[in-house]
């Protein structure tokens, strides 16, 4: 039992008391923060469910305990959700991860260290005036043809899969780019952590920063920089290079943070082929320990970054977080704060699992993991209850299919309907100014 995670998880009292230190004033109805915050984790995760069929399942078990029924109008539910905060919504989360973390073993590390693995993806929201203003749809699209969109940067732990911070902007505009999101967040890093990302995030300017805080990086070389690599890769080839800090550019930094940087920095490359693709691949790292870090180590660290693609497919996928459903642009926060916490229940759920079965938490479907945490959440009581929340789990493994090389297409059309080319009438009759009531043809 000394294992087992979800015992350390809080309970109603303990939301109240974070509820109380961030000094979050509710009233003791029905819909209490705990109440709503349980509901909405389990609508977000089920996806398939209307505010509607919340209010009958939550009737159902206030039958089950004796309880008499509430109006099964959802207006009540919805407010309570919108009185949510963010902040108790993030505090929450952090803490599961928290949870994740203290409770891993070196083992599941890599060398003894942490490693995060980055990347973004984009969630398009209703056409809603309120969602457009701030989350436009790409300027690419013709007005009402598009949808409002919403950037999302996220850190999953290599070993424990759990969310470990995200952060979202709108698509466009300056900061607003999966870097600079990303760059906001080098504060949550600790000493000796490595992070690991596509060519995206692979720059100067981020390696020093990075480097001054004690983390190092692994990346694909962007497609920017020159390689110091020529003819054709028969082994794997391990350089240790210089680079120099880049000329000043003010689309990139200030001047203040151009001049903080250092002069050069130590820039370790990687080139090597794998068997199912025919171009050498060639990382950057800032882990220049050959004694320590062998490149053929290195190779294979950066082989995990695919994990995080998986992670985001479980996130969208899975749980359905592709479409948003909320029509404010604060409720579209709730939204997304609300799917992160239940993502991280689900991968703890994941991790006991793993520990009692003595496998990797990646090994375990994180579908069949969401479906036993909505079937039991609730009962995780007893030595029994847990059981049974592990033996739901454990009854489904990810297949190991390594090397695989498939082409990027699809065989599926979807040519059923015809694409808009202008938009809906009802947008357009929106977006119209009403007539002042004074020179109406009635009052003239």
């Amino acid at each position: 039992m000394e294992k087992i995670r979800l015992h350390h998880l809080f309970d109603d009292e303990e939301i109240h008391q974070m509820c109380d230190t961030l000094n979050l004033k509710f009233r003791d109805r029905v819909f209490t923060p705990a109440k709503t915050l349980g509901l909405f984790v389990s609508q977000v995760l089920s996806r398939s469910d209307a505010c509607i069929t919340v209010m009958a399942k939550f009737n159902r078990e206030r039958k089950d305990r004796g309880l008499s029924p509430v109006s099964g109008d959802a207006s009540a539910y919805t407010k309570a959700r919108a009185r949510l905060p963010v902040v108790l919504i993030d505090h929450l989360s952090d803490r599961v991860r928290k949870i994740a973390h203290n409770m891993t073993l070196d083992e599941g590390k890599w060398n003894g260290l942490n490693v995060y693995l980055v990347d973004g993806f984009v969630l398009r929201a209703p056409d809603t005036l309120e969602n457009q203003k701030k989350y436009p749809q790409p300027s690419s699209q013709k007005e009402g043809l598009g949808f409002p969109q919403v950037r999302v940067v996220i850190t999953t732990s290599l070993a424990t899969g759990c969310v470990e911070h995200y952060n979202t902007a709108r698509v466009k505009g300056k900061k607003t780019g999966e870097v600079s999101l990303f760059r906001e967040k080098h504060k949550d890093f600790e000493i000796g952590d490595i992070v690991v990302a596509d060519s995206n995030f692979e720059s100067f300017h981020d390696a020093a920063l990075l480097i001054r805080r004690g983390v190092h990086m692994v990346c694909c070389i962007n497609g920017t920089r020159n390689s110091p690599f020529e003819g054709a890769c028969e082994t794997i080839e391990d350089v240790i290079v210089e680079l120099q800090k880049p000329k000043f550019d003010p689309s990139r930094f200030t001047r203040k943070e151009w001049n903080a940087l250092p002069k050069r920095i130590l820039y370790r490359m990687i080139r090597y082929r794998v068997a199912s693709c025919e171009t050498p691949i060639t990382i950057v790292t800032t882990l220049t320990d050959r004694q320590r870090f062998s490149a053929e180590d290195i190779a294979e660290l950066y082989g995990f970054r695919w994990d995080v693609e998986v992670d985001i497919r479980s996130y969208k996928s899975s749980m359905g977080m592709c479409e948003l459903r909320c029509l404010i642009p604060e409720n579209l926060d709730r939204e997304i704060a609300v799917a992160v916490l239940g993502y991280n229940l689900v991968r703890v759920l994941m991790c006991d699992t793993a520990a009692v079965l003595e496998v990797h938490p990646r090994e375990i479907s994180f579908s069949s993991a969401r479906d036993a945490w909505l079937e039991f959440h609730d009962e995780r009581e007893t030595i029994d209850d847990v059981a049974w929340l592990i033996h739901s789990t454990a009854s489904h493994f990810v297949r190991n299919r390594p090397g695989r090389d498939e082409p990027r297409a699809i065989k599926r059309r979807n040519a059923k309907y015809p694409k808009m080319k202008e938009a809906r009438p009802s947008h357009r009759c929106r977006k119209q100014k009403k007539p002042d009531p004074e020179i109406t043809p009635q009052n003239a």
